[in-house]
């Protein structure tokens, strides 16, 4: 019998030290996989993002005015190598890169040349000695860059297209990793893993010659699984009993925002009703009714708009997402037709960048989707300068499969605090009137937005209102927030 437990117990133990080998193995792969992906995930991100922002005729001009090898020598020699030169260091910065982010331009010998830098010692017009072959294959939409040697070490890389107004690519925008750093800490993640699966396996090991060495009396073990049970019972209880409080809480939060939602907006609605009621009185002193009637019908419309409004807000909260394949090109290019036909500006500057090779298909509600771009565009065409209104509207698909879209314009000005609870519709507002629009158009936009897990900014600049958003394609199953914390706390 003895010579049978210990069979038994080398058995089980050979059996713990393959599994334990097999599992070891098997995790680092398994995270060396991972971490890859969500270095691409990072690198990939902020390069588009950085492609999308930097000016690609402002770049050109510097590649144009300064076209020899260390022509410049500081940053601040040139004001636009400057300026790029700083929106690469603040991205260097808030994503937590190691190494400088650069940007690579083709000569006419087909060489590939360092141009701007976030380094504060300029590379300029240095040759790039040995580029991996994708760079020059992918060199207009960009691509991820996996394991390539040059000769300043191994990288993990991504790069993006810079386009000026035109649409033609005049340099990327390349960001890298180096890789023995990301090989040291997948090492040390991994030395971490073969300690903890060591201790498990040993503890493991333990009760299971406890348990083959001596079996439990009957009574005991009823007694220890009574035990647990009642453990278990009384942690279960007080789980449910918490979870219990959290959802009265919510509910709570839930039905105090709703009776500020009516009790705000019967306010707003009020004031375009008594307008009709007194352009109706009105009317029966005047025999030429046109006017009137005309002015009846614009204040109608914009009690029915934000009726609307209010319908989409509070069906958001119970509406079940209907998740569809998006074309999302052709999608806005409908909206903005459509919104487009509602303002007829005599002198409007209105620019739209949308990049047709990467407005790929896209998987999302399309109702709230629509409800989303139909509202930012409407509010930059509504409440830009009538005289002289000016819109910028940019749009993209990442690799990842994150919806981009970018509008600016003038008009409105908003203060400090505005700004700050632009998105909080029960918040007070120093202005009236159009403000009380704005301001149920933003919250409108917020609620889409959380609703597809997304996330949205606005802010000002330059005289112009900006506002931002980020929708993640359904299939990411995650919220933005948690998928790039990094790229999310720079984009706000």
């Amino acid at each position: 019998m003895k010579f049978l437990k210990l069979k038994i117990i080398i058995s089980v133990y050979v059996c713990l030290i393959l599994l334990a080998v097999y599992n070891t193995f098997h995790v680092y792969s398994t995270s060396k996989l991972s971490a890859k992906q969500n270095v691409f995930a990072k690198l990939s991100t902020a390069a588009n993002i950085l492609a999308a922002q930097i000016d690609g005729d402002e770049h050109e001009k510097v590649t144009s005015k300064f076209n020899t090898k260390d022509q410049i020598k500081n940053s601040v020699e040139d004001t636009s190598y400057n300026k790029i030169h700083l929106q690469l260091r603040e991205v260097q910065k808030s994503t937590h890169i190691n190494t400088p982010i650069y940007t690579l331009v083709k000569s006419k010998n087909n060489q590939f040349l360092f141009a701007i830098t976030s380094s504060s010692s300029p590379y300029y017009f240095h040759t790039y000695h040995n580029p991996p072959k994708e760079l020059s294959q992918n060199f207009d939409k960009g691509d991820n860059l996996d394991e390539y040697k040059d000769e300043n070490g191994v990288w993990l890389s991504a790069f993006a297209p810079i386009k000026n107004k035109l649409g033609k690519v005049v340099a990327v925008v390349q960001i890298d990793k180096n890789f023995q750093e990301f090989l040291k800490d997948i090492n040390n993640q991994f030395f971490n893993n073969i300690i903890f699966i060591i201790l498990v396996y040993s503890v493991i090991g333990f009760f299971l010659y406890i348990f083959l060495k001596d079996v439990l009396h009957k009574e005991e073990t009823h007694n220890k699984i009574q035990k647990n049970y009642k453990n278990e019972l009384e942690i279960e209880v007080k789980q449910r009993t918490l979870d219990l409080n959290k959802a009265n809480i919510q509910l709570t939060k839930v039905n105090n925002e709703l009776e500020s939602f009516f009790y705000s907006t019967s306010h707003d609605i009020r004031g375009p009703l008594c307008r009709i009621l007194g352009l109706t009185s009105l009317a029966k002193f005047e025999d030429d009714k046109q006017e009137i009637v005309d002015m009846i019908e614009i204040e109608s419309q914009k009690m029915d708009e934000m009726l609307k409004k209010m319908v989409l807000v509070n069906g958001i909260r119970t509406k079940p997402l209907d998740i569809e394949e998006i074309l999302v090109y052709d999608k806005i290019n409908q909206i903005l037709n459509q919104v487009k036909s509602k303002y007829k500006y005599a002198k409007a500057d209105i620019k739209i960048k949308l990049d047709t090779q990467s407005l790929k298909k896209f998987h999302s509600d399309t109702e709230i989707f629509e409800s989303i771009v139909t509202n930012i565009l409407d509010n930059a065409f509504k409440f830009s300068d009538g005289l002289s209104p000016k819109i910028i509207i940019n749009s993209f698909v990442d690799n990842d499969g994150i919806f981009c879209l970018t509008v600016e314009n003038n008009g409105k000005t908003f203060s400090e605090i505005e700004l700050k609870n632009a998105f909080e519709f029960f918040k007070k507002a120093h202005k009236k009137g159009d403000m009380d629009t704005i301001r149920l158009g933003l919250y409108t936009i917020k609620n889409c937005v959380d609703k597809l897990n997304g996330v949205v900014d606005i802010s000002y600049k330059n005289d112009l209102t900006m506002v931002k958003v980020l929708i993640p394609d359904y299939h990411l199953d995650k919220n933005l927030l948690n998928v790039l914390p990094d790229t999310i706390k720079f984009l706000g």
